[in-house]
């Protein structure tokens, strides 16, 4: 390739079998702490990269006009299935970390990616085309 570097951003879950099957080199994680599926990875604050810090999750979202007991019991259901031993297990075997939240904890870290996401967005002067 020229003497370029090949490379990209891509979540744990999607790309851990190519780097354990020796397709890919992860070269760092993005998060604030180590992924449990790639321990010897560095962060890439603990590379000398402040900031760095893109960690995704993922969420169920219904429409607004779900009422609160159903959106309770939808909770619950996630919640139960999350912390069952055998599927956190083959989540985790997938390179996923199973953190079942509250509605009102999903609000808080949607909040603060936003505001996140906003001031970089801000900064950078970026534009939408």
């Amino acid at each position: 390739m020229g003497g370029q570097v090949a490379g990209f951003f891509g979540d744990v879950p999607g790309l851990v079998g190519h780097v354990k099957g020796g397709k890919l080199r992860a070269v760092g994680v993005a998060a604030p702490t180590r992924h449990p599926a790639l321990p010897d990875v560095k962060t890439f604050e603990e590379q000398g990269l402040k900031g760095v810090d893109t960690n995704n999750w993922y969420a169920l979202f219904v429409s607004s006009k779900v009422s609160p007991d159903v959106v309770e019991s939808l909770n619950k259901a996630v919640r139960a299935a999350l912390t069952n031993p055998d599927v956190k297990a083959k989540l985790s075997a997938m390179g996923a970390e199973p953190a079942p939240s509250t509605p009102a904890e999903l609000a808080a870290v949607l909040r603060k990616d936003t505001e996140k996401w906003a001031a970089l967005i801000k900064a950078k002067g970026i534009k939408g085309e």
